[in-house]
């Protein structure tokens, strides 16, 4: 089977790609659970340090949200050719298991895929979340 270049044509190389790399600033700042209730991530800031973006992430807990930390996060656009991030992937490995964050924008919102994996061998199962953040 040959070798890939792409996996779509939008994918193939051509023309100079957009100066500057991506523009994170679409996804920067403060977003909020829409579900008051939510038993998942309650809280997320997106920053830009030292030309780095990162994600601090903070799940619900009580009586206070539980503080995740600030991790490394990859920022996507919606082509090759676009430079405004509009979605972005993060893993928070707290030892017993690994969370994968993935968001992405719509209309506004901001919708947040985790994919959680046990890794204790506890034999709980692993899941998957959704939920919706404003800011």
């Amino acid at each position: 089977m040959p070798e890939l270049q792409s996996v779509r044509a939008d994918d193939r190389l051509g023309g100079a790609p957009p100066a500057g790399g991506i523009d994170v600033s679409p996804l920067l700042g403060t977003w909020w659970a829409t579900d008051k209730a939510t038993e998942s991530v309650v809280r997320l800031e997106l920053a830009e340090r030292a030309g780095s973006f990162v994600v601090h992430a903070f799940g619900a807990c009580a009586p206070a949200p539980c503080d995740w930390g600030e991790r490394p996060a990859v920022a996507y656009t919606a082509a090759v050719g676009v430079r405004a991030a509009m979605a972005f992937s993060a893993v928070f490995d707290f030892g017993f298991m690994e969370t994968l964050l993935a968001a992405y924008m719509k209309g506004g919102i901001l919708v947040l895929d985790t994919f959680n994996t046990f890794k204790d061998g506890s034999g709980r199962a692993n899941y998957f979340t959704r939920e919706f953040f404003h800011r």
